[in-house]
C-alpha cells in the first residue's frame, strides 16, 4: 500500500447550514424514510383548565403560528415537548411548567460547571391533555423565560442496510501487520488488495496504522468511545474484549452503587428506558461497534479499525425510532461518564435545537453520518451532522473504488471527510454480517479518532481533526463534495505532523 509523508494543510469548513426556526417550514424528520409526521390530537378550549392566565394569553396571542407549525415539525411524540429556559432562570422554580398545566417527565443535565439556577432547565414535558406540540412550541418559544421549545422529535436509524449472513469461508489474512481475524481479508475497507473486485490501495491504511499503534483496551487506559445507536450485544465475542466496564457500578445488585442515575450500567446504558441493559433489538450498533473495535487477533471473525478499544454501549433507540429525549440523556451520559468520542450513525432533516444544545455543550469529539438519501447538505441539511459545531465531524461514503457511494450525501462546506461505506462487514447480534450506508462509513472515521486519541492522549478536538483531515488521500471524485476533498487514512492521521 501507498503510504505518503506529508504535513497537515490547512482545512477549515465554512459555517454550516443554519437551523430552521420552529416558525418555518420543517423538513420530514426522517432522511432515510417518508414516514409521515405525527399529528397531535386536536386543540380544545383551555378556558376551563387550570393554565394560568399568563399561558392562555400566550396561546391565543400565537395562534397563528402554531397554525403554521402544524405538520410542519416532523415525526415526534405526541403530548410532549423539550424546553430550556434562559440563565438564571428555572422551569421548576420559575412555573413555566406549572403556567402550561404541564408535568415533568425528566431534568436533562445542566452545562459542565454551571448550576441549574446559572443554565436554567432543560427539561422534558408531558402537555395537558388537548394541547398540541405545535401550540406548546409556539406559545412557549414567544415567553420572554424560555430559550427554546422543541418538539420530542423521533429520528430513525437508515433503512436499506441489509445485513448478509457469511458463507462460512473464511479468507487468511496476509501481510506483516495483518491479525490473525479469519475474516480480516474480506474487510477491504481496512486493507483493499482488489479482493472484491475494487480498486487496489482504496482503502483507510490500517495494517500500516497498526504498525504504529493499535490501539489501547480499558486495562491500559484507553479513551472511552460512545456509541450512540441502538444499543451493542455487549456478549459477542468479538465484542467482549473491547467494551468499556463501569468501575463504580456492581453488577447484578440491582443499586446505583456510583450515583449517576443509572442502576447497573456495567458496560453502557439504555437511554430510551433509563436502565443499565443497552440490548441491541435492530443489530444496527452492534455493526458500527464492530467496525470501531472488533477485537484484534483473537482468532476469531473480524478486526476493528481499533484492536484494542475501550467502547461504550449507549441505546438511544430501536425498531420505533429515536427520541430526542433519549438523544439528549444518551450524550449527556457519555458526557457524565467521560466519553472522549462519540460515533453516530442515525439522523434525519429537521433540526432540534435541544440536540445541537447536547452535542455543543460536550467536550467529546462526535462523529456524525452525513445521510443516505444522495442529497447535497450545503442546501439540504442533515442532522446531526449539518449542526455548525465545533466539535462534530460529518462523514460520506464511498466504495471500494474509492468512488462517492451512489446513495451517500455530500457537501463542499457541509461534509468533512469521506471513508469506506459499501458493503462492509463487521459484528451483528449473534453473528456477522455486511450493510452498507454512511452509517458504516461513520464508525470507520470514529475508530480513526479513537485510535489517534490513544496514541494522543493529549489531543484537542481541534489536533483530532486536524489530523484526520490533514490525513485524508485526495480523491478527484471527491473534490468538491467534501471539505477535504479526501477519503479516510488512519496511518496518515496518526503520523503528520501538525
Amino acid at each position: 500500500m501507498m503510504i505518503q509523508n506529508f504535513s497537515a494543510p490547512s482545512v477549515s469548513r465554512t459555517s454550516k447550514p443554519s437551523a430552521p426556526s420552529v416558525a418555518t417550514k420543517a423538513e420530514s424528520s426522517n432522511a432515510f424514510s417518508s414516514a409521515a409526521a405525527t399529528a397531535d390530537s386536536a386543540s380544545i378550549d383551555f378556558s376551563a383548565s387550570p393554565l394560568s392566565s399568563k399561558a392562555l394569553n400566550l396561546l391565543a396571542s400565537t395562534s397563528t403560528e402554531a397554525t403554521k407549525l402544524e405538520g410542519n415539525i416532523g415525526r415526534h411524540q405526541p403530548g410532549e415537548i423539550i424546553v430550556r429556559t434562559k440563565p438564571g432562570l428555572g422551569l421548576l422554580s420559575g412555573s413555566v411548567a406549572d403556567d402550561f398545566g404541564a408535568t415533568v417527565l425528566g431534568a436533562f443535565d445542566p452545562p459542565a460547571g454551571l448550576s441549574k439556577s446559572e443554565a436554567g432547565d432543560f427539561l422534558h414535558l408531558k402537555l395537558p391533555a388537548g394541547m398540541t406540540t405545535e401550540e406548546a412550541m409556539a406559545a412557549m418559544s414567544a415567553d420572554p423565560r424560555v430559550e427554546f421549545a422543541e418538539p420530542n422529535s423521533i429520528y430513525d436509524f437508515p433503512e436499506g442496510e441489509q445485513t448478509m449472513n457469511l458463507d462460512g469461508t473464511s479468507l487468511a489474512a496476509t501481510g506483516e501487520t495483518a491479525p490473525n481475524d479469519p475474516s480480516y481479508g474480506k474487510l477491504w475497507g481496512l486493507n483493499n488488495e482488489g479482493q472484491t473486485g475494487g480498486t487496489a490501495d482504496a482503502d483507510i491504511d490500517a495494517p500500516e496504522a497498526w504498525a504504529v499503534h493499535s490501539g489501547r483496551d480499558q486495562s491500559a487506559g484507553g479513551p472511552i468511545l460512545a456509541v450512540l445507536d441502538s444499543g451493542v450485544d455487549i456478549t459477542h465475542p468479538d465484542l467482549v474484549g473491547n467494551l468499556w466496564t463501569n468501575p463504580g457500578e456492581i453488577a447484578g445488585d440491582g443499586i446505583d452503587n456510583d450515583g449517576n442515575g443509572v442502576i447497573d450500567d456495567v458496560h453502557g446504558y439504555n437511554a430510551v428506558d433509563n436502565s443499565g441493559n443497552p440490548v441491541d433489538d435492530v443489530g444496527h450498533g452492534t455493526h458500527c461497534a464492530g467496525t470501531i473495535a472488533a477485537q484484534g487477533d483473537n482468532e476469531l471473525g473480524v478486526v476493528g479499525v481499533n484492536q484494542n478499544a475501550n467502547i461504550m454501549p449507549i441505546k438511544i433507540g430501536g425498531r420505533g425510532g429515536i427520541p430526542a429525549d433519549a438523544i439528549i440523556r444518551g450524550v449527556q451520559y457519555a458526557t457524565k461518564m467521560g466519553a472522549r468520542i462519540t460515533s453516530n450513525s442515525w439522523g434525519g432533516t429537521r433540526a432540534n435545537a435541544a440536540i445541537e444544545a447536547a452535542f455543543k455543550e460536550s467536550p467529546a469529539l462526535h462523529i456524525m453520518a452525513a445521510g443516505n438519501s444522495a442529497d447535497n447538505n450545503d442546501t439540504r441539511p442533515h442532522y446531526p451532522s449539518s449542526y455548525d459545531l465545533n466539535n462534530n465531524v460529518a462523514v460520506a461514503a464511498t466504495d471500494h473504488n474509492d468512488r462517492l457511494a451512489s446513495f451517500s450525501c455530500y457537501g463542499a462546506t457541509s461534509v468533512d471527510i469521506a471513508a469506506p461505506g459499501v458493503n462492509i462487514l463487521s459484528t451483528v447480534p449473534g453473528s456477522y454480517g455486511s450493510k452498507s450506508g454512511t452509517s458504516m462509513a461513520t464508525p470507520h472515521v470514529a475508530g480513526a479518532a479513537l485510535l489517534v486519541a490513544s496514541q494522543y492522549p493529549e489531543a484537542s478536538n481541534e489536533e483530532l481533526k486536524a489530523r484526520l483531515y490533514g490525513g485524508a488521500d485526495k480523491i478527484a471524485g471527491l473534490d468538491g463534495k467534501v471539505v477535504t476533498g479526501g477519503r479516510l487514512n488512519i496511518n496518515n492521521a496518526l503520523t503528520i505532523e501538525v
